[in-house]
């Protein structure tokens, strides 16, 4: 049995442009080709000279080892010969994936081909032409040919090149290039893929030097061309029927109560963020719904306040390390969002409102749907930029450092659950210490809903550790005033917005208008629902 640590990154072929070559023109330029060439200039590569050709089609696992909270993939690789792949895979920490593949002693996982035929037993490829992760042909049965469910036509034709890095560290991390091409029913598309593996001796020591060795790689491999993190590699989603990207990720409830310790509950929470920020990323490059940007966005924000409600661990080494590059997307992913919002839902209620003006502000609305498709031109250049692929690379190591048993000499951070009462205590107490939203003036107020948005968010992080009516009622309020206060805040940026489009007097002044009268109802219904908040209870006392 072979058990190794391994991450994926997608190299983006945005901005890459196949041009003839100078001593012909005929010949076009081989992305994988070149990538390889430019990496051996790289003291710690060897890349292999030379590669293989291989078609990935998904076989369905017809029997396997018990393997809780573990995933089972299999997999037919046509190559020189036809070999079965089977690993069982789990989580390690977001991004890093705990692979196993099984040799001849595990000869009862059995498996059925995708193909319409049994798969044979055919000789082992050589060394150099093995597949990572293949199956021994003797340690397979082959039954009937059977489809997984959600995979059938699948076909993945990859050119895939091998190398091998390897520093003064002793780890040795294997590397392997796919470029694909996907044939799933859909358009034919292509994808880039890098597969970083090094092996995993179980140890803490090893572990934490493999995991080193791991993100060294990939920050000097992507330093040629960016190349992004990926949550799972594209075998894995076609195993698992996922190729599609499907409806935007959001964010799900974290069960806390077993948990005790800071590190723990940080740990937990912050992989949730992850899967709803890196989740989302295929959706805003590739899809026009808002929504994709919107989740991204509000998982930024999440990560953001639940590093607040962490000092402990977010000290100035995080903030250094991320701050600066969090705010630049999140302002990108703002401006998107505000351009959203503006042209399919301020904007046309605006010219409900105005009657009979209506075809006067076509113009406007038309310029409006211009200024949102170029803010998402810049949201998706950035999704393809280094400083974006450096980002995420650095947040999912300093994420996978808390995979790895904690020192309890180094960690003295109070329990969970006193801390997280003290925690929403004094965010409640901001709130309810604020003035009446009358006497503010608007970025006063729209400081308070976002106070309001961060004690939801606590609430939302704590809510296995909080009272019944604290999770439901309270959360609930406060989603209220969010939503109350937004509305303002919407008609403000719209109104931003038109001066920015040096739009017509009228329409100027017909928004300043509505948006006072809008104020002036909202800021009464906020007082209202502020004024009936009571302190929330998390951890079994009153906060």
């Amino acid at each position: 049995m072979s058990r190794v640590l391994e991450i994926v990154l997608c190299l983006s072929l945005e901005g890459w442009r196949p041009s003839a070559t100078g001593r012909s023109r005929t010949v076009q330029r081989d992305f994988g080709a070149e990538l390889g060439r430019a990496w051996r200039i790289c003291p710690q590569v060897k890349m292999r000279r030379g590669h293989e050709r291989v078609t990935i089609e998904p076989c369905q696992v017809v029997e396997a080892e018990p393997s809780p909270g573990a995933n089972w993939r299999t997999w037919v690789e046509s190559a020189e010969s036809r070999r079965v792949v089977a690993s069982r895979t789990q989580a390690f920490a977001p991004g890093v994936t705990l692979r196993e593949t099984f040799d001849t002693a595990h000869a009862d996982v059995a498996v059925a081909g995708a193909a319409s035929e049994p798969v044979s037993p055919t000789a082992p490829a050589g060394p150099h032409e093995q597949a990572d992760g293949a199956e021994s042909p003797s340690s397979v049965k082959s039954p009937a040919a059977a489809v997984a469910p959600g995979t059938a036509g699948v076909q993945l034709v990859c050119e895939r090149r091998r190398g091998r890095w390897a520093d003064d560290s002793g780890v040795s991390v294997e590397m392997t290039l796919d470029d694909m091409t996907i044939h799933d029913g859909a358009a034919t598309r292509r994808h880039c893929e890098l597969r970083l593996t090094a092996p995993d001796w179980g140890t803490v020591e090893a572990r934490a030097a493999t995991l080193r060795a791991l993100f060294a790689a990939a920050r000097e491999l992507s330093g040629a061309w960016p190349a992004f993190a990926q949550l799972a590699s594209l075998i894995d989603r076609a195993c698992d029927g996922a190729l599609a990207t499907a409806a935007p990720v959001r964010a799900r409830s974290v069960d806390l109560s077993r948990m005790t310790t800071q590190r723990d509950a940080l740990a937990a929470l912050a992989g949730d963020i992850t899967i709803h920020w890196l989740g989302n990323e295929a959706g805003v490059l590739d899809h026009e719904d808002p929504e994709f940007v919107h989740q991204m966005r509000v998982a930024l924000r999440r990560l953001r306040t639940l590093m607040r409600l962490f000092p402990h661990y977010a000290n100035g080494g995080w903030s250094e390390a991320f701050e600066a590059d969090l705010r630049w997307l999140a302002g990108l992913l703002g401006t998107v969002r505000d351009w959203d919002v503006f042209s399919t839902e301020s904007l046309p209620a605006l010219i409900e409102a105005d009657g009979d003006s209506a075809a006067a502000w076509a113009g406007t609305l038309d310029t409006a749907r211009a200024q949102c498709t170029t803010a998402r031109a810049d949201v998706r250049q950035a999704l393809h930029s280094a400083r974006y692929a450096r980002l995420t690379l650095g947040w999912l190591e300093w994420l996978s450092a808390f995979a790895l048993p904690a020192d309890p000499a180094a960690d003295d951070a109070p329990p969970l659950r006193q801390h997280a009462a003290k925690r929403v205590r004094r965010l409640f107490e901001r709130l309810a210490s604020v003035p009446p939203l009358a006497t503010l003036d608007a970025a006063s107020r729209h400081r308070v809903r976002i106070d309001a948005k961060r004690l939801r968010y606590a609430l939302e992080f704590f809510a296995s550790l909080a009272s019944r009516h604290t999770r439901i009622d309270t959360v609930k309020t406060l989603s209220r005033v969010q939503s109350v206060l937004g509305e303002v805040n919407d008609a403000v940026v719209a109104l931003h917005r038109l001066e920015e489009l040096a739009a017509p007097p009228y329409q100027v002044g017909f928004v300043r208008g509505y948006a006072a009268a809008l104020e002036r109802h909202a800021v009464s219904v906020a007082e209202t629902l502020l004024a009936a908040l009571r302190p929330p209870k998390v951890g079994g006392k009153e906060s």
